[in-house]
């Protein structure tokens, strides 16, 4: 007997890399950032490092490339985050989330942001995309959420953008996670919630695939 997957009634976003393409941007600064210690930042260290919160990640970053006795992760995300201010304002949207954005607002299906940012990064980032990104009301940050002490690939951040739903899901299970990152993927399954992976672009997702419905 072949199990039924419950019907998805709620979806919460990532967001670097998954709905404005801001990924390159981290990557920039932080090969910048390391070449000033004569060190090298890998797209290895940067799976490792999505999802954390800020400072957790940096000071991660500088233990594995050995430069915790040279600078702080204060220090460090200083310069760091001068950077990326400037990168955010000319950070695209990418494709197909606009068009499944306004899809779901359309149908009435509850959306959320949980991203690892803090608040003011996230709203950087955001400001050029806010005529479809407004249509997603909930905004979580884990970067400078006190409510959320473990960012993922902990579960932590996902149940608690769940539960700020007004009308929350009757079950995990019930709601469907876009994100691109393993430790994302990782804390959504911790969650018991639906991951799905996006590898390439949200162009190719298919809402009836999920009982959501199609598009026109």
């Amino acid at each position: 007997m072949v199990a039924v997957k419950p019907t998805i009634s709620h979806v919460i976003f990532d967001f670097d890399g998954l709905l404005v393409d801001t990924e390159p941007s981290y990557t920039l600064a932080n090969q910048a950032m390391l070449s000033r210690f004569g060190r090298e930042f890998t797209m290895d260290m940067k799976a490792r490092m999505m999802g954390r919160k800020n400072l957790e990640a940096i000071a991660w970053l500088l233990d594995e490339v050995g430069i915790a006795d040279r600078v702080t992760p204060e220090e460090y995300a200083v310069d760091y985050h001068k950077m990326l201010a400037k990168m955010f304002e000319k950070c695209d949207s990418l494709p197909g989330a606009e068009n499944l954005v306004r899809h779901l607002a359309k149908n009435g299906i509850p959306m959320a942001i949980c991203t690892g940012s803090c608040s003011r990064s996230f709203f950087q980032k955001a400001e050029n995309h806010r005529d479809w990104l407004d249509l997603i009301p909930i905004h979580v940050c884990i970067g400078d959420d006190d409510s959320i002490k473990r960012g993922k690939p902990h579960p932590d951040a996902f149940l608690e953008t769940m539960r700020r739903f007004p009308i929350p899901p009757t079950n995990p299970s019930h709601v469907l996670v876009f994100e691109d990152a393993p430790n994302g993927v990782k804390a959504a399954l911790e969650a018991g919630m639906r991951p799905d992976k996006v590898l390439f672009t949200l162009k190719e997702f298919a809402p009836e695939e999920f009982g959501l419905p199609p598009f026109d």
